[in-house]
């Protein structure tokens, strides 16, 4: 295949990988003087046979067709990428290797896996493109052109504001678009934003434990103490990772006896994103790291209920043997 034919889009900043998916459909739009079909393959709900069928495509009324592969396990490292993802990974192979025509293919990941024979595949045949966090430079003009975009200017501080708070462009593409339509047509200032701010935390809770799941060192200890400014104690920490970790086991077991992300939500009462979250994080996880992780949340809970030792420092080890050694080879950080 062409090189145009395959991306690899990876990074942590779904707006810009969003963005960019956007953007290359919009070109193969312009080259072909139409729109192609758009569709997103869910790796998850099939089996890889399934996903090697539908990879086949014979164009209907000659359309163009654009495959879009969001966030697929089998891209992540060899142990924590699952049973079947060798399977998935020969049935992409497999279909790249029949020279395939009338199709562009779009994968995305959070993490570049150079392990991952697949990944090694996309650096000699794709279009790799990384989709990170934006530094603080490329943020700030993005933030003053939603502004402009909008008809609208705000001073520097608000600026230096959006960029500082730790949110992800979602978030601060949302939240431009509010003070555009509260500020009624004049600039926006600091109280604006500040009003905005201290009806929404910049960081909850759940990013903590997102972070801890994903086994995300530095995100993690850096939600930690953004919350600890906020004045949340370290306890409601604790039991939000016992709860998430829960959660998360539940899932991973249903899906061990064969049951599809619907079907669990159906039997969990979660929401589907939930399930989805759950079913990906459960992979970073053998179930002996699950047990050792509620046995350190237990012994932690004990130690700031019964003992006079510090709870962030408490919290802090647990988040390092959570994301390192929760397999409980070693020995606890704290």
């Amino acid at each position: 295949m062409k090189e145009d034919s395959i991306y690899f889009l990876w990074g942590k900043e779904h707006f810009l990988l969003n963005k960019q998916i956007n953007q290359i459909v919009a070109e193969i739009c312009e080259q072909l003087g139409e729109m192609p079909e758009v569709l997103h393959f869910d790796t998850d709900e099939i089996t890889p046979r399934e996903f090697r069928e539908q990879l086949d495509f014979s164009p209907l009324f000659d359309l163009y067709r654009v495959a879009v592969i969001k966030r697929p396990y089998w891209l992540g490292k060899g142990k924590k990428r699952g049973n079947k993802s060798e399977e998935f990974i020969q049935a992409v192979n497999d279909y790249l290797d029949s020279d395939p025509r009338g199709q562009t293919l779009i994968f995305t990941a959070e993490v570049l896996e150079k392990t991952n024979p697949l990944v090694k595949r996309f650096n000699k045949e794709a279009r790799i493109i990384e989709c990170n966090n934006p530094d603080a430079r490329y943020l700030s003009k993005w933030i003053t052109d939603e502004f402009a975009a909008r008809d609208r200017t705000c001073t520097s501080e608000v600026v230096k504001r959006l960029v500082n708070s730790g949110q992800d462009m979602y978030y601060l593409h949302n939240l431009i678009e509010k003070l555009c339509l509260q500020a009624e047509e004049r600039k926006i200032n600091e109280k604006d934003i500040e009003a905005e701010f201290s009806v929404r935390d910049e960081i909850k809770v759940f990013k903590l434990t997102d972070a801890l799941l994903k086994r995300n060192l530095p995100g993690s200890l850096q939600a930690f103490h953004q919350l600890l400014e906020q004045g949340e104690h370290p306890l409601l920490f604790l039991i939000m990772t016992a709860r998430q970790m829960a959660s998360m086991a539940r899932v991973k077991a249903y899906q061990e006896q064969g049951y599809n992300n619907k079907k669990i939500a159906e039997i969990t009462s979660m929401k589907d994103f939930m399930v989805r979250k759950f079913a990906d994080s459960g992979r970073h996880f053998s179930w002996k790291e699950i047990e050792a992780c509620f046995a350190l949340c237990m012994d932690i809970d004990f130690k700031i209920k019964n003992t006079s030792q510090d709870a962030v420092y408490l919290m802090e080890g647990l988040i390092i043997d959570i994301c390192t050694s929760a397999s409980g080879n070693s020995k606890p950080y704290y």
